[in-house]
């Protein structure tokens, strides 16, 4: 479906901070085979910080706490819209009721076999099947049926969020982000874990900056791993603009698998995930594959009793402690492999 050039375009993504790095490479992409169509993203309240830093794009607020009165609210402040097609980004009912609030001739969702939640019943027209499993290809579909090239993906962002780093903060010219902490604890690392890798880098002169949310359990966790080590703690003293800029600037990013991992893939820094409870294949950072290191094969095989070909792709490992399973030895391989290339 090829549209005009003057289109205006409704992209309903809401959360999460990793997904909509993603989306962001799709909407990219629009962008780039649409260079005069209108966009407006319809998005979290928290996530609208990092759609925020996409050029030619309306950001819209829907705090999904407000509820109904959030969503009439929104049936309102799109009245002044007329859109030609509205993509449905997002799996989950909240989202696909949220969808009725805006009105477009075209309603793109996921094609029928990567429907959830009955996504299928509140649009018109079906993306194509996704080239590839991971969640980036799923999304991707979407500017598929809209005629946008399959391409590797990039992503357009405002020069200015590159130099925030550099404008606030005194940072070395060389150093390591690690991320230690991901949405749900159960994602964690180890502090043992954790420590003995920064005290590696120390040993062998990497200077290294801690980076997360302003969470009481983020903050506390990473203190605890700093306690005693040479390192930069930014944990819970930076908005999503600075950093993103902060992980940008670094030469590598260790994290599990939450949203700073994806915001590295966004900025072009390689990504050393660790991954024990999905699908790495279908989550990972999308363009550092080489680098993850992951026991969710094995674990999985264990909880499901099948080898991991017969095992569904978006199955999930359930072990409370699964990422204890994660060795430092191997995660310290990945370092030494990634340094000496």
């Amino acid at each position: 479906m090829k549209l005009p050039d003057n289109a205006h375009i409704a992209v309903l993504r809401l959360s999460a901070l990793g997904d909509v790095t993603h989306v962001i490479s799709v909407v990219s992409a629009i962008q780039k085979r649409y260079p005069h169509t209108k966009i407006t993203w319809i998005t979290g309240k928290h996530e609208a910080q990092l759609v925020s830093m996409m050029p030619n794009v309306n950001v819209v607020i829907y705090d999904k706490k407000t509820g109904i009165k959030g969503m009439l609210a929104l049936r309102r402040q799109m009245k002044k819209y007329a859109f030609d097609v509205l993509l449905h980004m997002q799996w989950s009912i909240r989202a696909s009721v949220l969808s009725l609030m805006i009105k477009a001739k075209t309603r793109i969702g996921f094609c029928r076999r990567y429907s959830r939640e009955k996504q299928h019943w509140f649009v018109n027209h079906l993306a194509p099947e996704p080239s590839g499993k991971h969640v980036l290809d799923a999304l991707m579909s979407m500017a598929l049926a809209i005629d946008v090239p399959n391409e590797p993906p990039f992503w357009m962002l405002k020069p200015a969020i590159f130099a925030l780093a550099d404008e606030k903060l005194s940072l070395p010219s060389d150093y390591i982000v690690i991320n230690p902490s991901a949405s749900k604890p159960i994602r964690n690392w180890t502090l043992a874990g954790y420590r003995q890798v920064i005290e590696f880098l120390i040993r062998h002169g990497q200077h290294v900056v801690l980076t997360g949310g302003p969470s009481e359990q983020e903050i506390s966790f990473a203190t605890e791993i700093a306690n005693g080590l040479s390192v930069i703690n930014l944990v819970g003293k930076t908005d999503l603009h600075l950093l993103t800029s902060v992980i940008a600037k670094a030469k590598l990013i260790v994290s599990p698998d939450t949203g700073p991992a994806h915001i590295g893939t966004m900025v072009g820094t390689p990504v050393l995930g660790l991954y024990a409870l999905s699908n790495p294949e279908r989550t990972g950072p999308y363009l550092s594959k080489d680098l993850m290191v992951s026991v969710y094969s094995e674990l999985a095989e264990k909880e499901y009793g099948k080898p991991i070909e017969e095992i569904p792709w978006a199955a999930r490992v359930h072990d409370e402690n699964a990422m204890d399973a994660i060795q430092v030895e191997d995660v310290i391989a990945k370092l030494i492999d990634f340094t000496e290339r």
